[in-house]
């Protein structure tokens, strides 16, 4: 009986590990610690958890399923996305996250998220005077924050959450393109209001043009990068 009870616990702790590696190393994808063509090397994320390969192995493999990696003959990838995955992605965010934010106008203690959001759009006008990228991304994940823990749908939010974690690569494209910043502030300054006027239908409406200047903003940098002469050319 005690050694069945002592596999047992033994069981639960290797589950615990696996869970803390996925979502360590989801928050790590999420935050841009590696960008798209990145590999992940399980040898060296066992020794970041001081453990062996195969907890680590079993966390990447999650990550393949959700569609967050790949798993190639080399290891573990973070996926380039192609043109029409991506206007899927943005398809799949007009779908939702419009009807997300109609919610949290409803939901709303209206004081704190404008407060919540305010503090996100002075972090990006910041970033925009000091053309500074990584800054620009945390003020946009903190911009989603502030108004997504208003939406009490768990489903939806998990919905999502998946869809974003997608679009890594388009958030890493618009937000290192530092001259576009004030077309940024300013979207987020014309989103941030129709998110706090306790409006559903502004919201909605307001949210739907966001994200269509998102995927615009994204085609054209690909274009810029596309087309831009080679260095030494």
């Amino acid at each position: 009986m005690a050694t069945s009870t002592s596999k047992s616990t033994q069981a639960s702790k290797a589950e615990t590990l696996v869970d803390t590696i996925y979502r360590d190393t989801r928050k790590r994808l999420n935050a841009g610690d590696w960008h798209p063509g990145d590999r992940l090397l399980d040898y060296e994320l066992a020794e970041r958890f001081g453990c062996t390969r195969m907890p680590v192995r079993q966390a990447l493999l999650r990550l393949v399923n959700e569609g967050l990696l790949n798993s190639t003959t080399r290891g573990f990838q973070v996926p380039v996305l192609t043109d029409a995955m991506v206007r899927d992605i943005f398809e799949l965010r007009r779908i939702l996250e419009p009807a997300a934010a109609a919610l949290a106008v409803n939901i709303a203690d209206r004081d704190q998220l404008n407060a919540g959001l305010s503090k996100a759009i002075d972090l990006a006008k910041v970033a925009m005077v000091h053309k500074d990228a990584a800054l620009m991304f945390s003020a946009n994940a903190s911009f989603r924050q502030a108004w997504l823990q208003c939406v009490h749908n768990e489903r939806l939010l998990d919905a999502i959450a998946m869809s974003a974690d997608h679009a890594n690569q388009v958030r890493f494209a618009n937000t290192t393109d530092t001259n576009s910043y004030h077309i940024t502030v300013e979207a987020l300054e014309k989103l941030g209001k129709a998110l706090t006027s306790g409006d559903p239908e502004r919201a909605r409406s307001e949210m739907v043009d966001f994200l269509k200047l998102a995927e615009a903003s994204y085609f054209l940098r690909r274009q810029q990068i596309d087309t831009a002469p080679a260095l030494g050319s």
